[in-house]
Order: C-alpha cells, then structure tokens, then sequence
C-alpha cells in the first residue's frame, strides 16, 4: 500500500489541496483497492436524505433516537470502537459530504451512525410537518358574511266587495311589512276572461285621487294575482278593482267591479 492509500478518506471528504488532490486522482488510475473501497463509500452515501433542509426536532426526541439507534451495535463493534473516531459533520461546502473515520479496514460502526442520522433526519422532518398541520388546524376559516334577513309581518287583510249584485268575482288583499317599505298582494278568483287587450287593474285611493297598483289577466280557471310595492306613508284609504281598455290607462277609464276602504 503507497502512501497515497492513506488519502482516500481526506479526498472522499473533500479536505484535499489542489494539488494534493490531482495527485490522489492520478493514484486512482492504478489502485484499485482505493477505486473498490472509494465506490463502496461513494453507495453508502449515497442513499442518505441529506439533501433535504434541516429541522432541529425537540432535543429529547433527538436524544431518544440517537440512544435506540446505538444501542443496537454488536460486540464486536464496541470493541472496534477505541480504535475509531467517532464524530462525522456535514461539509459547509456541499450538503452531500460526510466525513467518515479515517480507519479504512474498520467501518463496522459507520452504518449504524448513519442509519441514526438519517432516522434523525426522518424524525425531524415528521416534526416539522406535524407542527406545521397543527398550526393550520387552528387558524380559523375564513366565513362568508351572513347576509340580513328581512322579516316581513301581516300589516292588513281584507276582502274586496263586488261593485253590484251580480258580479260574482271575489278578491283578497294584503298589506305586507317590509324593512322600509308595504307590498300589496291581491288575489282574486271566479274572475271572467278579459277581451282582446283589456286588463284588470288594480287602483289605491287617497281621497279619491287613484294610484295605479297593479295590472294582471286571469288564468283559464278565473284567478288572478298582482303585487305592488307601496310607500307606508302614503296614507291610503281604498283600494279598487277596474276592467280597462288596456294597460296604459292612468285614471280609472273602466267599471269598477271590486272595492273595499282600508
């Protein structure tokens, strides 16, 4: 064995001058006991999660794995033990370094102290994650608004009165509470079917001036439905059901076939 043998740890873990480390690559070519053991480092290595950033997990939990992982050498690497330094350390250079002992002929105790880093690695990763999930668990969600709701309450009721005798049609209003204003529903039943482009409108009065409130035609079946916002303040008085001509009629133009003061 030459004396450039003996520099194979040193340039495995980078700690090689330039020139001391042209001369150990030109060694290789014709050692190949150095090239053997140099792959054998190389595939020790090389499966290690090194790469990945480091997190410190709680110093007992690091403590514990490192103790499991120890305690599991054989005797016979206990007794190589005096004969080997034990201390490795990432290169500052490069991530992917590891300084391993300088003894060649005895690495019994490397792999297990290698398995113990990586399992560190592993159990620091797993602490990270698992405080990272609890830590979004509890931020709160983000909620929608709620939106208002609006309560609406039975203000009057009140049934329509036929103009005449022989009018059969029959009508119910509905004064509804809003937030900030009235809605007016009139439904109305037996009603007879309008010609061509005639309408029932529905008229509010205030002392006799009317106000148009509604328009609708009756179904097939005779019923009819309108609504109608109205202003509270208004102060109405009667409400009133016409047949008109058409739907553009801005005074009553039509009989009066249903009426009821409110």
């Amino acid at each position: 064995m030459s004396n450039h043998c003996d520099h194979l740890i040193d340039y495995f873990n980078g700690q090689l001058s330039d020139e001391e480390k042209r001369s150990f690559e030109k060694h290789l070519t014709t050692c190949g006991d150095c090239r053997e053991e140099l792959r054998e480092l190389q595939e020790l290595t090389d499966d290690l999660g090194f790469s990945a950033e480091p997190i410190e997990p709680p110093s007992a939990l690091k403590q514990q794995v490192l103790e499991a992982a120890f305690n599991k050498r054989t005797p016979n690497d206990v007794n190589e033990e005096d004969d080997n330094v034990h201390n490795f350390t990432t290169d500052q250079e490069s991530q992917n370094s590891v300084v391993v002992p300088k003894n060649r002929k005895k690495l019994g105790w490397v792999i297990p102290s290698l398995a113990a880093a990586l399992l560190l690695s592993l159990v620091g990763n797993g602490y990270a994650f698992s405080q990272l999930s609890t830590q979004e668990e509890v931020e709160p969600e983000e909620t929608a608004p709620i939106e208002s709701i609006s309560i609406d309450s039975l203000a009057q009721q009140l049934s329509l009165q036929p103009s005449e005798e022989n009018i059969p049609f029959e009508a119910r209003a509905s004064i509804v509470n809003k937030d900030q204003y009235q809605q007016l529903i009139v439904e109305a039943n037996q009603l007879t079917q309008t010609e061509d482009t005639q309408v029932y409108q529905v008229w509010l009065l205030k002392e006799g001036d009317p106000y148009r409130a509604g328009t609708f035609t009756p179904a097939e079946d005779g019923s009819g439905m309108s609504t109608f916002d109205i202003d509270p303040e208004m102060g109405f008085d009667t409400i009133a059901i016409t047949i008109e001509p058409d739907e553009t009629s801005e005074v009553p133009e039509g009989e009066i076939v249903l009426l009821e003061e409110l």
